[in-house]
């Protein structure tokens, strides 16, 4: 039987075929078959994959450790903007806070000796800092009362120096005749304190507006005069007990 007469044959066709189909197997085994195995994974490439998603994982934990401390700092950043006196909100500090503890003397009917000058300082381009020095006397529950009071004030206040030290002019007696009564009073415990301090406010001036800060205090009005508050230009900064 000739190759004619077997190709025209259904079991040659097939044959033919299939023999045609080997050959272009065979010939793309020979040309790609070298590099497809060459990426075949084994062992050593399984490894070197694993080293590399480690390294990788590292590099996500460091940098996700890294993004959350810089979103911790720069929420503290903004807890600490919106805890600080805003001039917008709060007026003038240099005026509104003299107001702001004459307003709590005025309301407990404690009256202050003195209320010095604010004295500002800059701390970055951001933040400045405010101290006022303020003197005072009175009866000890009438001064915790005062102390409690200017705690309540917003933006809050720091005692940067307090010196609170009893009031004993009144044992001051003189002459022999008075030995035995001063010797008397002497045992008596004082009841007025005599008190000098510096309290300070943190001032932010940046670009953030009170809406963005979420701040919920009210503004306060910058009006008003100094002239009812009680002031001492010359007053020393004194030191902690």
């Amino acid at each position: 039987m000739s190759l004619k007469q077997f190709a025209s044959t259904r079991k040659g066709q097939l044959i033919i075929c299939c023999s045609i189909l080997a050959a272009v197997w065979g010939f793309l085994l020979f040309r790609f078959g070298s590099s497809y195995l060459k990426d075949l994974p084994n062992k050593k490439k399984i490894e070197k994959a694993s080293q590399e998603l480690e390294k990788v994982r590292a590099d996500y934990n460091k940098h996700y450790s890294e993004s959350r401390y810089n979103k911790a700092v720069a929420q503290s950043y903004r807890d600490l903007a919106a805890s600080a006196w805003i001039t917008s909100l709060d007026g003038n500090v240099e005026t509104s806070l003299r107001r702001k503890i004459s307003a709590v003397s005025g309301e407990l009917k404690f009256r202050l000796n003195s209320i010095g000058p604010v004295r500002t300082g800059r701390i970055n381009h951001e933040f400045v800092y405010a101290d006022i020095s303020i003197q005072g006397a009175g009866e000890l529950n009438d001064v915790i009362r005062f102390l409690a009071g200017l705690a309540k004030i917003q933006p809050r206040l720091s005692w940067r120096q307090l010196d609170l030290r009893p009031d004993t002019r009144f044992r001051r007696t003189t002459g022999a005749g008075s030995a035995n009564l001063a010797a008397q009073f002497n045992n008596v415990p004082a009841t007025r304190l005599n008190f000098r301090g510096t309290l300070r406010v943190l001032v932010y001036e940046g670009k953030l507006t009170p809406e963005e800060l979420n701040i919920d205090r009210q503004a306060v009005a910058d009006t008003g005069s100094d002239m009812d508050i009680p002031a001492d230009e010359n007053m020393q900064e004194v030191q902690v007990l």
